[in-house]
């Protein structure tokens, strides 16, 4: 906490969205920062509203050909 890890990620996927075309999905719990797609498609998840688990969240994702994934946490050894 305080250390800017979502900061970091934000700024990250913000490069990423104005600077190249692709398909961005990112699964939180709760979702920080709101995306708007500029260059890249972008898909928000928020873990128990939009999807049960981090782990179905992610197989769901691979479904969908997303050239970035940004995972908030990884709580468990199945994510």
């Amino acid at each position: 906490t305080g250390s800017g890890k979502s900061t970091t990620l934000a700024a990250m996927i913000d490069y990423v969205n104005e600077n190249q075309y692709g398909h961005i999905l990112t699964v939180e719990d709760p979702i920080e920062f709101v995306h708007e797609s500029k260059r890249c498609l972008i898909n928000q998840r928020e873990v128990h509203r939009d999807t049960h688990g981090f782990a179905e969240a992610l197989r769901s994702a691979l479904r969908e050909d997303p050239d970035y994934i940004l995972v908030g946490e990884m709580r468990d050894l199945e994510t």
